[in-house]
C-alpha cells in the first residue's frame, strides 16, 4: 500500500468511527439529573452530583426555567465541572401572555467536548441574581441544535424604499411570551431572550420548533410591522419586515440624556457594543453615555459597531450620591470625573453636596445638568421628599439650591400615584421661579429596556445626524427649547410665532385686533400607529385653561393641528401644553401601566411690557411691595384689601403666592 493509499485508509477508518461513536453517543438514552423543582435566590445555588460518561461530542443540558425579572449586574451562572456554560437570563411577562401559562421555558446549554468525565461530574448554579426556579434537568447526548430540534431563522429589516434600518425584534411565542434565541450573538446586534437588536441587514437565530409572531419597532417615530411565522427542525427560513418613518420630526432631533452600560456604571447587562446597536434601534439622534460616576466614551464603539451615521454621541456622567443623582455633560472622558478621580468612582460619592458638586461639574466642562428621576425610589426618598418639597407653593423646608438646569419630569423610574403628578410639581417651581426645563429620559440599564422610551425632543437647525452641532444641544437644553415625551411628539406656538423658550413682547400680545385680548394656541400632536393620543391640555402659571379631545384612529398615524384661543393673562405667565395618551402593550415597546404623553417648555408672555418674564411669585412680591406700608409692615384692612383686589385674584398663581408671602411675613412679625 502506497503512502497516499494508506493516508486516505486512516481518513476513512477515523470518518467510520467518528460517525459510529456519534451514533452511539445518540443511542444513549437522556440522563435525568433531577426532576424535583428548585427555587435559587439571594445566597441560595444548587449544587448536584451525577454520574455520566465522558462526552467526546458536544451534549446538552435542558431544564426547565422560570425567571421573569431581569438581573442588574449580577447573575445565575451555569457550571458542569468548572466549565461556565452561560448563564440565566429573564423571560419577561408581556402584556397579554397566556394567564394560564406557568412561566417556565425549556431552556438547553451546550456542554462543549471533554467536558464531562467518566464517573462523578458536578452540577452547579451559582451567582447572585433574581429569584430562578428551575427543574426537570436533564443530560441530553446530543448536540443542542437537536436536542432542541432548533429551527434558523434570518430576518432582514428595511424601509420601503428597500434600505436597511436599525431595529428592534421581538419574538413571542403561541402563548405571548418572549421567546429564547439560539446561536444568535453576533458582533452587530444584541441579543436577549424573545429580543434582537439589528442593523437590519440579515441576521439568524434560531428557535425551537413552534408558533411565533416577530414584531419589528424602531421607537416612536416609526411604525412596526408584525409576522406569524412556524418553525420546524432544521428548516431554514428567510423574512424581510418592512417598517415606515411614519412622525415626522422636522426641526427636532430625539435625544436620551440618562444611558448605562454594565462595563461603565458596574451593573445593568449591556456591554458598550450592544448599546450601541440598541441605540440605532430605537432612532436615537443625540445618545448621552451617562455611567454612574464615570465618564464613557461611545466613539470607538460606533466606529466598531458601524453606527456612527446613526446617532451623535455625547461624553457624560450621572454624578450619583445618596441624596440625588445628577446627569451632567459634556466632559472630557481623559479627565477626571466630577466628585472624584479619574476612571471609575464608587457607585455612590462620599460628597453628597449639590452646591459643591454642582460646582465641580461646571468646573469640569458641563454646560448642562440635569437632576434625575426626583420620586426614585420613591416620593419620601427621593431628594424632592428628602428635602421636604412643598406641591403648591414650591418651596423646600431643607436642601441646597436648584441650580441645576432642568431635571426628569418625563421618566419611567419616576414612582408617582398619577399622570398629572410630575407635571404639577414641575410647574409649581415654575410659579416660584425656577426656570428648569422639563426632560424626558428612560435611565436604561438593560438591552431589554428600550432607550428612548422616555426623550427629549432638541430644537435644531438641522435634522441630519452628521451636522448635529452640540451648541446647538446645550443651548436647547438651558434655554427651554425642548419636548419631554414618551411615545407622542408636540409642539407648541403663539400666536402663529413664539416658540418654546420664546418670550413673547407686549407688542405681540395686544397688536391683533382680530383676537383682540384673546391669544392664539397652536399645537401640534403626532405619534406613530400604535401610539394613541387622546387629549390635549393647555396650562396658563400652572392652570388648566383649555382642553380638547384628540381623535385619533385605531392604527393609523396622529398627526393633527389643535387650535386654542386663550382669554390674556392679567400678568406675566408662562403656557404649556401637556398631550396624555394610552399606555403602550405593544411587545417591545411596552409602558407596564405607564401612559403616552408629551410636555412642551414654557413660552413666557410679557404682558406687563418691561422686556422681561416675571414668574408669579415675583409678581406677587411686587404687588405686595406696592401695598404695604412705609416701614413693610401691614395692618389687617390692608392684608384684606390686597387679597380681594382684582389683580391678585385674577390669578390663581399670584394669590397662591401673595398669601404665602404674607403668611411668611406674619410668622416673622410673631416670632420677633
Amino acid at each position: 500500500m502506497d503512502l497516499s493509499r494508506h493516508k486516505a485508509f486512516i481518513l476513512l477508518t477515523a470518518c467510520i468511527t467518528a460517525i459510529f461513536t456519534c451514533e452511539l453517543l445518540s443511542a444513549e438514552p437522556p440522563l435525568v439529573i433531577d426532576a424535583k423543582s428548585h427555587q435559587v435566590e439571594g445566597k441560595k445555588a444548587y449544587e448536584t452530583a451525577f454520574s455520566a460518561n465522558a462526552n467526546q461530542t458536544e451534549f446538552t443540558l435542558l431544564f426547565d426555567l422560570k425567571l421573569q425579572k431581569q438581573s442588574s449586574g449580577r447573575y445565575w451562572n451555569v457550571f458542569i465541572n468548572d466549565q461556565d456554560l452561560g448563564r440565566l437570563e429573564a423571560n419577561t411577562r408581556q402584556v397579554g401572555a397566556d394567564k394560564q401559562s406557568d412561566g417556565f421555558q425549556r431552556v438547553g446549554f451546550k456542554i462543549p467536548a471533554e467536558v464531562l468525565k467518566t464517573g462523578e461530574n458536578t452540577l452547579a448554579i451559582t451567582g447572585r441574581g433574581q429569584p430562578a426556579v428551575l427543574r426537570n434537568i436533564v443530560l441530553d447526548p446530543r448536540p443542542l441544535k437537536q436536542a432542541l430540534q432548533l429551527g434558523a431563522v434570518t430576518v432582514k429589516v428595511q424601509t420601503p424604499e428597500g434600505q436597511p434600518v436599525p431595529a428592534r425584534l421581538t419574538i413571542v411565542n403561541a402563548s405571548g411570551e418572549l421567546s429564547h434565541l439560539y446561536n444568535a450573538s453576533q458582533p452587530r446586534t444584541a441579543v436577549r431572550p424573545g429580543i434582537l437588536y439589528t442593523l437590519g441587514t440579515g441576521d439568524t437565530f434560531e428557535l425551537p420548533p413552534g408558533k411565533y409572531t416577530l414584531y419589528a419597532t424602531r421607537g416612536m417615530e416609526w411604525g412596526y410591522d408584525e409576522q406569524s411565522i412556524v418553525v420546524n427542525y432544521d428548516q431554514p427560513q428567510s423574512h424581510t419586515i418592512v417598517i415606515s418613518r411614519e412622525v415626522d420630526t422636522t426641526g427636532f432631533i430625539a435625544c436620551d440624556s440618562h444611558i448605562h452600560t454594565l462595563p461603565g456604571s458596574g451593573h445593568g447587562n449591556a456591554t458598550f457594543e450592544e448599546r450601541m446597536i440598541t441605540i440605532a434601534g430605537e432612532g436615537i439622534e443625540v445618545a448621552v453615555a451617562t455611567d454612574h460616576n464615570h465618564i464613557s466614551d461611545y466613539r470607538p464603539f460606533q466606529k466598531s459597531t458601524g453606527t456612527q451615521s446613526h446617532f451623535h454621541a455625547i461624553s457624560g456622567d450621572e454624578v450619583t450620591t445618596r441624596n440625588g443623582h445628577f446627569t451632567a455633560f459634556p466632559f472630557d472622558p481623559d479627565k477626571a470625573v466630577p466628585g472624584g478621580v479619574k476612571g471609575r468612582n464608587p457607585l455612590f460619592l462620599e460628597n453628597d453636596s449639590w452646591s459643591e458638586l454642582i460646582a465641580d461639574m461646571r468646573l469640569k466642562g458641563a454646560e448642562v445638568i440635569i437632576l434625575n428621576h426626583p420620586y426614585w425610589p420613591s416620593i419620601p426618598d427621593g431628594p424632592f421628599g428628602r428635602f421636604r418639597f412643598n406641591r403648591r407653593t414650591g418651596n423646600r423646608g431643607e436642601g441646597p439650591e436648584f441650580n441645576f438646569n432642568g431635571y426628569e419630569v418625563v421618566q419611567p423610574a419616576n414612582k408617582i400615584p398619577d399622570f398629572f403628578y410630575a407635571l404639577e410639581d414641575w410647574m409649581s417651581l415654575l410659579n416660584r421661579g425656577s426656570r428648569l426645563t422639563a426632560v424626558g429620559a428612560t435611565d436604561s440599564h438593560t438591552v431589554n429596556d428600550p432607550v428612548g422610551q422616555a426623550r427629549t425632543y432638541l430644537k435644531s437647525t438641522t435634522d441630519k445626524v452628521s451636522e448635529i452641532v452640540p451648541r446647538e444641544v446645550y443651548d436647547a437644553f438651558t434655554q427651554g427649547r425642548a419636548v419631554a415625551s414618551a411615545g407622542i411628539f408636540a409642539d407648541l406656538k403663539l400666536q402663529g410665532l413664539y416658540q418654546m423658550g420664546d418670550l413673547v413682547p407686549v407688542n405681540a400680545i395686544h397688536a391683533d385686533k382680530k383676537t383682540g385680548s384673546k391669544l392664539t394656541a397652536t399645537l401640534r400632536v403626532a405619534s406613530p400607529s400604535w401610539v394613541q393620543p387622546r387629549e390635549a391640555m393647555i396650562y396658563v402659571n400652572g392652570k388648566q385653561v383649555a382642553h380638547q379631545t384628540i381623535k385619533a384612529k385605531s392604527n393609523q398615524p396622529t398627526d393633527q393641528t389643535l387650535t386654542f384661543s386663550l382669554e390674556l393673562p392679567p400678568h406675566d405667565a408662562y403656557v404649556v401644553a401637556f398631550v396624555l395618551g394610552d399606555g403602550i402593550t405593544l411587545p417591545g415597546w411596552t409602558t407596564y401601566g405607564k401612559a403616552s404623553q408629551a410636555i412642551t417648555n414654557p413660552i413666557f408672555l410679557d404682558v406687563d411690557g418691561d422686556g422681561r418674564y416675571s414668574a408669579p411669585r415675583e409678581t406677587a412680591q411686587r404687588l405686595i411691595a406696592k401695598s404695604q406700608k412705609e416701614d413693610g409692615s401691614f395692618s389687617p384692612a390692608q392684608r384684606k384689601a390686597l387679597l380681594d383686589s382684582a389683580a391678585v385674584k385674577a390669578d390663581a398663581a399670584v394669590l397662591l403666592h401673595v398669601e404665602d408671602l404674607l403668611n411668611q411675613t406674619t410668622t416673622s412679625d410673631k416670632n420677633e
